[in-house]
Formats: structure tokens, C-alpha cells, sequence
């Protein structure tokens, strides 16, 4: 916006009063000074550039104040963070099976799984004892505090759910595991992670399906667990106001 607003500050139509959109080249660079618009090229002349100035400076204090008003909130403002750690603690702490501290964390967002990884795994290995990790995909934004394993999507969600992964088959020797993992959807179909009982929907994705899909990753014939739980982050009712 501030660039825009520069260029129509700095904008002089004195020479080309004359030119046509229609008789400029869009395919060179030429004119770029000349233009706004991506997919719809637009000379700078044929707007009313007053007011577009005014209605930019308006959404420039708009976003400035909502920035600011962001910038607030961090995680230890965040309500929802504090939430979902009050409830992994109480997970870990207190079973719904015996034995089994287990969870999976889903979000749409892999900016959100990044940022509930940094907040949430040094905690739980200090606090609670257990290890975490994050799946987002490829290799490449993948990450856990459990050493014994590598950073590939596979290595991760057989250290999280070994007995239906048939890790012992692989390698008897480890004995350690992941307790928390946290997802995107690249892992909401056609994975056998039932050695967890307790999956959390942080977000809630806009396609339904997606929901059962997730559910999907424990409720699976094999499982080891009498009893699984879903619990999910509903939006505000406040939100669309």
C-alpha cells in the first residue's frame, strides 16, 4: 500500500494523456511505471487516483491497527495454546488408557504446526518426560526432540505408532517413542497410527470429510486401546463479527 501510494503521489500524466491501454504492449516491461493491475492491466491515468489515495490511506490505518493489536499476542496471551497444553498435560498425567500418553494434534497450517512444535515440545520433554514431533510433509519442516530417529515422514509416524507400524519387525532395539505428534493433513488418510487413543483438532478444516479422516488415523480395526477420544477446537461464535 505504501508503495502504491508513493507511486500515485509521484505519478505525472502530462505526456501521455493520450495513450490508450489498448495501444500499449502488456507483454514488455515498458510501461510498468505506467501500470497497477496483475492479471488486469490498468493505467494509473484512467483511475481516480484522489480517491484511491484516500480509500488506500484508510485500509493502510485499518491494517496497521490490526497488526499492532496482533503483535500483542504471543504465546504466553495465547488462550488457546494454554489450552492445549492444559490438556496434553492432563493426558499424559492422567491415561484414558492405561499406560498410553499418547496424542495427535491435527491443524490445516503448517505455519500453525511450526508454531505449536516451538511452543509445545521443549515444554513437554522438560515438563512431562515425552517427546514430540511434527510432520508437515516432506523432510524439510519436519521435526522432533526424539534423537533415535530421522527426519523423513515415515521415520517420525513409526516412532509415534510403532506396534501398528510393525517397527519391532525393523529394528527390536528401540524402545523409545514419540508421544506427541503434531500434523497437517498430510497424514489425515491411509495411516495406521492406532497406537494413539486421543486425536485434537486444533482447527477445524472446512470440508467435513477431512474431520472423519482424521478420526480415521486411530479408530482402525487393531487397535490396542478399550476406549479413543476426539476433542475439538471450535472457532469462536464471535468470529464473523
Amino acid at each position: 500500500m505504501e508503495g502504491l501510494i508513493e507511486r500515485i503521489e509521484h505519478h505525472s500524466s502530462g505526456e501521455i494523456s493520450e495513450l490508450n491501454i489498448e495501444d500499449i504492449d502488456l507483454e514488455t516491461d515498458d510501461f510498468d511505471q505506467l501500470l497497477v493491475g496483475a492479471k488486469v492491466k490498468v493505467l494509473l491515468k484512467d483511475v481516480d487516483l484522489i480517491r484511491w489515495k484516500q480509500d488506500l490511506e484508510e485500509d493502510k490505518e485499518i491494517l496497521v491497527k490490526l497488526l499492532r493489536e496482533g503483535k500483542q499476542v504471543g504465546p504466553a496471551r495465547d488462550e488457546k495454546l494454554q489450552q492445549l497444553k492444559k490438556l496434553i498435560e492432563n493426558k499424559v498425567r492422567n491415561p484414558i488408557n492405561a499406560g498410553n500418553k499418547k496424542l495427535l494434534i491435527f491443524t490445516a497450517f503448517a505455519d500453525t504446526a511450526s508454531y505449536l512444535y516451538n511452543n509445545i515440545a521443549e515444554w513437554a520433554a522438560n515438563e512431562l518426560g515425552v517427546h514430540a514431533a511434527m510432520v508437515t510433509g516432506g523432510s524439510g519442516r519436519n521435526a522432533t526432540t526424539f534423537t533415535g530417529t530421522r527426519m523423513d515422514l515415515v521415520s517420525i509416524i513409526t516412532a509415534f505408532s510403532p506396534i501398528s507400524k510393525e517397527r519391532g519387525l525393523i529394528d527390536a532395539s528401540l524402545t523409545e517413542e514419540i508421544d506427541i505428534l503434531i500434523a497437517t493433513d498430510c497424514i489425515s488418510e491411509g495411516q495406521n497410527l492406532q497406537d494413539c487413543d486421543y486425536i485434537v483438532n486444533y482447527d477445524i478444516h472446512w470440508n467435513p470429510v477431512r474431520i472423519i479422516q482424521r478420526y480415521g488415523r486411530i479408530d482402525r480395526l487393531g487397535s490396542k486401546n478399550e476406549v479413543i477420544q476426539l476433542v475439538n477446537f471450535w472457532p469462536n461464535m464471535e468470529l464473523d463479527e
